[in-house]
């Protein structure tokens, strides 16, 4: 059997942290003074971007679709998830969704979801495209996600450049919790 991933299909729109928040944490929400926005909407976005790769989570809700070969159960390598948009099986003219009454969205833990397909359902079909949301909803994001993110853009703000980390940073026990060792 062939494993497959989802993809990011449209990442989130709102950034999760704000130039306004950025400001604040670097104590530079200073009325009028912009000279460093662009550098600092710059570490947010490279902070987030490290967060999400550290910990395979994404800090806002993004669609994402998944092509597999077998009828879909555990969504692997993508967490918190919120909701499939649909489930498709391929036939001999494309894509045909099959009807949400079919399936349910089961949250096995805080991480963690599966498919659970209604007992009556059948199916010859062999591939399936599933489209659904996933990462953080507004306002949800774990204190400690944030803190690594506050962490790094505090940290890169003020020592800008190429550098070797030695030893575990703050950044680094923050986001312990949240890494998932890969088993692929």
């Amino acid at each position: 059997m062939q494993r497959s991933y989802p993809i990011l299909k449209e990442k989130y729109t709102v950034s999760p942290v704000t130039l306004v928040q950025a400001k604040q944490w670097l104590k530079l929400d200073i009325p009028g003074y912009v000279a460093e926005d662009a550098k600092i909407q710059e570490l947010i976005d490279e902070a987030i971007g490290y967060v999400e790769t550290e910990t395979n989570l994404s800090l806002a809700v993004s669609d994402y679709e998944w092509y597999t070969s077998t009828l879909p159960c555990e969504i692997r390598d993508k967490y918190l998830i919120q909701s499939i948009t649909s489930i498709e099986e391929e036939g001999d003219s494309g894509f045909t969704v099959i009807p949400a009454s079919n399936y349910s969205l089961i949250r096995e833990s805080e991480l963690r979801s599966r498919i659970r397909w209604a007992a009556s359902f059948r199916t010859s079909k062999t591939f399936f495209r599933v489209t659904f949301k996933a990462g953080y909803p507004e306002g949800k994001i774990e204190k400690n996600l944030l803190r690594a993110v506050r962490g790094l853009i505090a940290e890169w703000y003020e020592a800008p450049g190429d550098y070797v980390r030695e030893k575990k940073t703050m950044v680094d026990r923050l986001l312990a919790p949240f890494v998932l060792p890969y088993a692929g």
